[in-house]
């Protein structure tokens, strides 16, 4: 696929292909908590999130985002005998950012709007009066998705460790009483990571839209394609199963350390009482000596 000539000496991800319409646009899209005085808000995400799509203005000198929530879309209009050379100017665009970060690619049609998505990538074929209304609902939908995955992600690399925790959610002893801090934050780090995916869900396994709308059916669509309430669900179980053990473990800990004290309570107590026998048998013995 060869890009437009590059006056502006942009990277070669920001060009726009070869053969398109005139009106066809990159954007890139970057979710912030907080916004740079010159740049666009794109679109406010719910308020529990506290995060806002902006447009991320590029020259020859900047550098993409590295933020794993950051977004290419790329806008096609929609031009009746060219529709099959922009499906496959189009597709080309969204694998080529595939090779990069995923090999998997979707591709849905709603409308007459034409969708193509990878992780981070987004290209999209429809009359340029709806336009607007499909990409602000694929910049909103594809954040969820992007939230999703990283919390799968964070997920997947904890289990390692959850495997070498587990023992100790059965029985703790001086030597692993030690890692009682560890253990403590790990199960800190499930409680944040449940509190993420219980802010997601409502976003996610969402009710259908009564009437419909354009924007509620990309959204949907999007969902069904990504399996996202699937995995939100998975996602779900996973976590229950890390607390659970993070909280044997903490149990274990307490229990242990309460045993601990009470056992040096018991032998303070029994010191205590044999100093006052010996004591008291000093004085008699003193006292019968007189």
């Amino acid at each position: 696929m060869i890009a437009r000539n590059n006056k502006a000496g942009l990277p070669v991800d920001y060009l726009i292909p070869v053969g398109l319409p005139f009106g066809s646009e990159i954007q890139e899209i970057a979710f912030v908590s907080e916004r740079n005085a010159d740049q666009a808000v794109v679109l406010e995400l719910p308020h529990p999130f506290r995060r806002q799509a902006v447009l991320v203005s590029r020259d020859a000198n900047q550098k993409l985002p590295a933020s794993t929530g950051s977004l290419q879309i790329l806008t096609i209009p929609l031009i009746n005998d060219q529709e099959s050379e922009l499906q496959e100017r189009a597709r080309e665009w969204v694998e080529a950012g595939a090779r990069k970060t995923n090999p998997n690619s979707q591709f849905f049609t709603l409308q007459r709007a034409q969708i193509f998505w990878t992780p981070g990538r987004l290209a999209v074929i429809a009359q340029a009066d709806r336009m607007d209304t499909v990409r602000l609902a694929l910049v909103e939908v594809s954040w969820y998705e992007a939230e999703l995955r990283d919390i799968e992600q964070t997920v997947g690399e904890a289990w390692p460790q959850l495997e070498s925790d587990m023992p100790l959610a059965f029985e703790i002893d001086d030597r692993s009483i030690r890692q009682r801090r560890q253990l403590m934050k790990r199960f800190q780090q499930v409680l944040l990571i449940k509190a993420r995916l219980a802010r997601l869900a409502p976003h996610v396994d969402c009710p259908h839209q009564h009437p419909p709308t354009l924007a509620s059916q990309v959204a949907e669509r999007f969902r069904e394609r990504t399996r996202m309430v699937h995995r939100c669900e998975f996602l779900d179980e996973q976590v229950e199963v890390f607390e659970k053990i993070y909280d044997s473990c903490g149990q274990r800990a307490s229990d242990f350390m309460l045993n601990r004290s009470s056992n040096m309570l018991e032998w303070i107590i029994i010191v205590l009482l044999s100093t006052q026998i010996l004591l008291t048998g000093f004085e008699i013995l003193t006292s019968l000596g007189q």
